[in-house]
């Protein structure tokens, strides 16, 4: 019995060595793998760091880009009629054809229209593809005279005549104008499908 109590507290002073070692193993393991982890991660935000800066630099090389592209060529950015472009907007459900609206603006005078576009134009397509500027793409979708109000072309005066080659007639603008345009802000557009936001300069 003896022997055995010996051989017993033998192999259970030789368990808790084994024990022990076998934790000392784990956290030199965890350790390690801790070290690994942090290290990648530090990796990862370096990386991280470069490419936000790069990101930047791109985003300043595209600001600068468009900033001369508008004075190289400054008619990309200006409508026919003279008037100020506020924005455009996408409206309708309807599947096969795409609702155009404007809001143009001369001096204090706002005038908006519509026109109805077929969901497969080519000038919608050149406009998502970046090929057309906003203001490109409304020139080509409304005439000088669509683009502002009877109002607006008296304003303009000399500079609407020029754009469209004579005098301003009595159907100029199809939409609202004045105080009382149709702006995208009114309770009558609440229900309008809101999928393109305006866009402001």
């Amino acid at each position: 019995m003896a022997k055995l109590q010996a051989r017993i507290a033998k192999l259970e002073a030789e368990k808790a060595l084994l024990k022990q070692k076998h934790e000392s193993d784990i956290i030199k393991l965890r350790n390690g793998y801790q070290k690994e982890i942090d290290a990648t991660i530090r990796r990862a935000e370096i990386a991280e760091r470069k490419a936000v800066g790069k990101e930047a630099v791109i985003e300043k090389q595209k600001n600068r880009i468009d900033e001369l592209d508008r004075k190289v060529n400054p008619q990309r950015y200006r409508l026919s009629s003279g008037a100020e472009l506020i924005g455009h907007r996408f409206l309708g459900n309807n599947p096969y054809t795409v609702t155009l609206k404007i809001w143009t603006r001369v001096k204090e005078i706002e005038h908006t229209a519509v026109t109805y576009l077929c969901d497969s134009d080519k000038r919608l397509q050149a406009f998502g593809n970046g090929e057309l500027t906003e203001h490109e793409f409304v020139n080509a979708c409304f005439s000088a005279a669509e683009q502002v109000s009877e109002i607006q072309a008296n304003l303009l005066g000399a500079a609407f005549e020029l754009a469209t080659g004579g005098t301003a007639q009595l159907h100029v603008g199809t939409g609202g104008g004045g105080s009382t345009s149709d702006l995208p802000w009114r309770d009558k557009d609440k229900n309008f499908n809101k999928r393109t936001a305006i866009k402001r300069y």
